[in-house]
């Protein structure tokens, strides 16, 4: 393990140029795995509450940002 890191130390440059695809290839998939699911989930639920207060609510309702999982304004 020492020679390991002597090794490292001595090539810093390479070692990293090494590292960076493994490194390159974690990063890229957890960033898709966020774009893919968790982006469009978050995205979907934002729109479905909008949606919901226009419908629920109407043009002359006094009570603003009422999004259906909050129990704020529920009568």
């Amino acid at each position: 393990m020492n020679s390991l890191r002597t090794l490292m130390r001595s090539y810093p440059m390479v070692t990293s140029a090494i590292i960076f695809p493994f490194i390159f290839v974690l990063t890229y998939s957890m960033l898709s795995l966020f774009i893919d699911i968790f982006l469009p989930i978050i995205i979907s639920v934002w729109v479905t509450g909008i949606v919901y207060n226009m419908l629920a609510q109407g043009p002359g309702s006094g009570v603003k940002n009422n999004v259906y999982w909050t129990n704020r304004h529920y009568e």
